[in-house]
């Protein structure tokens, strides 16, 4: 269901189902992603035009990452006490 309503937030869930696909060989974003989706039909309307999936992915593997290396770091520092 197209949400216009929801606009702010659409990016980062595809780029973290994106993530997710990738991380676990699914491919659950194909079916937005494909010529009759979802995304192509919410980025056919202003103000979003144009935002490449796999770059949001990009952003959203760099959060992941850095998340893993903070909790990584934490539980180094937790072991030294």
């Amino acid at each position: 269901m197209l949400r216009p309503d929801l606009d702010y937030d659409q990016g980062l869930a595809l780029g973290a189902l994106l993530h997710l696909d990738a991380a676990l060989g699914t491919e659950h974003a194909s079916r937005f992603l494909s010529a009759d989706g979802l995304w192509l039909q919410r980025t056919d309307a202003p103000p979003k035009r144009g935002l490449d999936p796999q770059r949001i992915r990009q952003f959203v593997d760099q959060l992941c990452s850095f998340a893993g290396e903070c909790a990584e770091l934490f539980a180094a520092l937790e072991n030294e006490h």
